[in-house]
């Protein structure tokens, strides 16, 4: 899959600037780290003829990300406020703009990068139980050449992250592989000197698009919001995970109930077309009971009621699969993530009879986490995700 193939890239050692320091034999806390990893990245544009006659660029930067989620976090919103607090204090051959369609005109200098939790210091794989090490590192591009000039990398102290995702992305219901994180990733784990990623560079536009409308979304502009995210649709690139969560969400906001669902519907859709959806129903701890805040769980009907329908009309035979976060034992975490699964399956079948010999529940205990962290809280909700996959109804039948 897309995704999965950009991950296992940027777990490839990443090139490093000739003056670099090498990596630190210890995790440097949050702030010290990331003006290291900002120092360290900007200079990598001291090559270009501009800067180095004296001159100015523009840079603009691409929301930073969880590399497992493609989410933006408290801590990578934190990376780019400190970042750009460095440009306007140090850099003044930087003129940092916002990232919009009038500043891709310019064709300016852009940073992207991302954070992943990590066994220890140097290492670049994720990590399989909690953790208290993360790995950030950035990537400079030049929108003029299309290549790379720098991709550093740090370590933090994982006291110091605060890895709650951003509201908008804690509100969003569905996850599934996207083909714009993917290039995302892949771009992140370019070497100086080599191009940018084709499909991120394609995408641009509907990246702006998309930045903006989330920043209006949790500024409570829902309308400007919806605008944004329709208008991302319509461009290379738009129909990416955020601006369907976001569309659906700008409705919802705006009290739009039927577009709201046909929102959540087209999420469907696509999860189902590529054959992974997974949705954030979450559940009272150690139970199989959703959550009782209305404000949460209020709309879980309505999600299970339209994936019921769009597998039944589609008469796909679905696996409905449930994952346990990183904490319990194994053994627990199977019955529960098998229950919970088959408390789901129950649903759709209740809104679908015919779904009944078409659907299967498995319990993946947490065997694939997503984010790892073992907080139980909204920081790993997708861990505790239900996934539905889209199967031959061959192999369903079999597995049975």
């Amino acid at each position: 899959m897309a995704l999965l193939a950009a991950l296992g890239a940027c777990a490839a050692p990443p090139a490093r600037l000739a003056d670099a320091p090498p990596p630190p034999k210890a995790a440097l806390p949050f702030d010290d780290a990331v003006l290291a990893l900002a120092e360290a990245t900007l200079a990598g544009a001291r090559t270009l003829p501009e800067i180095a006659a004296g001159g100015r660029r523009m840079l603009v930067i691409d929301p930073l990300i969880d590399r497992a989620s493609g989410a933006e976090t408290a801590a990578t919103r934190g990376m780019e406020a400190r970042i750009a607090a460095l440009v306007r204090e140090r850099h003044p051959e930087f003129d940092l703009q916002p990232f919009s369609l009038a500043a891709l005109e310019a064709q300016p200098l852009i940073l992207l990068g991302a954070m992943t939790p990590v066994e220890a210091p140097g290492s670049l794989a994720n990590a399989t139980a909690p953790t208290d090490t993360f790995r950030i590192w950035a990537v400079l591009g030049d929108l003029r050449s299309g290549t790379i000039l720098a991709h550093p990398t740090a370590w933090v102290q994982g006291g110091t992250v605060d890895a709650t995702p951003t509201a908008f992305f804690a509100d969003s219901p569905a996850w599934t592989e996207d083909a714009m994180v993917a290039a995302y990733l892949r771009t992140c784990a370019g070497a100086p000197g080599t191009p940018m990623d084709p499909a991120y560079l394609r995408g641009l536009r509907a990246q702006a698009l998309v930045a903006e409308g989330v920043a209006a979304q949790e500024a409570g502009r829902p309308e400007r919001a919806l605008a944004l995210f329709r208008q991302a649709g319509t461009t290379a690139g738009g129909r990416q995970l955020r601006a369907l969560n976001g569309i659906y969400l700008a409705n919802q906001a705006l009290g739009r109930e039927t577009e709201a669902e046909q929102a959540f519907a087209d999420l469907v859709e696509v999860g189902l077309e590529q054959e992974r959806l997974a949705v954030k129903l979450l559940f009272r701890p150690a139970t199989t009971e959703f959550v009782r805040d209305p404000r949460v769980s209020g709309p879980y009907p309505m999600w299970l009621r339209q994936i019921a329908e769009r597998a039944e009309a589609r008469r796909a035979c679905l696996q409905v699969v449930g994952h346990a976060s990183v904490t319990g034992g194994a053994a627990a975490n199977d019955r529960l993530s098998l229950a919970r699964a088959g408390r789901v399956r129950a649903r759709l079948v209740a809104a679908e009879p015919p779904l009944r010999p078409r659907t299967a529940a498995l319990g993946r205990g947490a065997r694939d986490p997503i984010i790892g962290l073992g907080t139980d809280d909204m920081r790993d909700a997708l861990d505790r995700r239900v996934e539905f996959r889209p199967q031959r109804c061959d192999q369903l039948v079999a597995a049975r």
